[in-house]
C-alpha cells in the first residue's frame, strides 16, 4: 500500500469551492449586468485559485511527493472532520439563506468555517472575520450591486438604516 499522502483528501474543499462558485454564478446569471460581473469575478477568482492548487498537485504527483490515493484520508480524524465540516457548512449556507436571509446566513457560515478550521481558541478572530466579511459583502452585494438575495427582517432593517 502506498504510504505517500493522497491528493484526494486535499481536493474536498477546493472542489466544493468550485461547485459553490458555479452555483453562485447560476443564481446571478439572470440578474442585472452588475450582478453578473460580480458573479464572474467571484467564480473566476475561485477557479483561478483552484487552477494554482491543481498545478501544485501535478508537481507533487510528478515528483512522487503525493499519490492519487486516499492515504491520510482517515488517519487524522480532526483534519477530516474539519474538511467535511466546511463542506457541510457550505451546503447549509446555501440551503438556509432563503430562510435566514443574506447577512445572518453569511455571518453564521463564516463564523462556523473559521471556528472549524481554527478551533475554539480563535473565537475572537472568528467574530471579527465573520462580522467584517458580512459587512463588506452586504455593502457590495445588497447596497451597491443590488443583488436580489433572500433578505430577512435583519437585512431589511440594516438596508433601511443605511439607505
Amino acid at each position: 500500500m502506498d504510504k505517500r499522502p493522497g491528493v484526494i483528501p486535499e481536493l474536498i474543499i477546493p472542489v466544493g469551492a468550485v461547485l459553490f462558485g458555479i452555483y453562485y454564478l447560476s443564481t446571478v446569471w439572470t440578474l442585472p449586468f452588475q450582478a453578473k460581473v460580480v458573479g464572474l469575478y467571484v467564480t473566476s477568482g475561485i477557479v483561478f485559485l483552484f487552477a494554482i492548487l491543481c498545478f501544485r498537485f501535478v508537481r507533487e504527483l510528478r515528483s512522487g511527493e503525493k499519490s492519487w490515493g486516499l492515504h491520510g484520508f482517515f488517519s487524522d480524524p480532526v483534519t477530516e472532520g474539519r474538511r467535511w465540516g466546511v463542506l457541510l457548512a457550505t451546503m447549509l449556507f446555501i440551503a438556509l439563506m432563503p430562510v435566514l436571509g443574506f447577512a445572518l446566513a453569511l455571518f453564521l457560515f463564516v463564523l462556523s468555517t473559521v471556528l472549524l478550521v481554527g478551533g475554539k481558541a480563535k473565537i475572537k478572530a472568528a467574530f471579527i472575520v465573520a462580522t467584517s466579511i458580512t459587512i463588506i459583502s452586504f455593502g457590495i452585494f445588497i447596497l451597491f450591486v443590488k443583488v436580489r438575495f433572500p433578505l430577512s427582517i435583519i437585512d431589511e432593517t440594516i438596508k433601511n438604516l443605511v439607505l
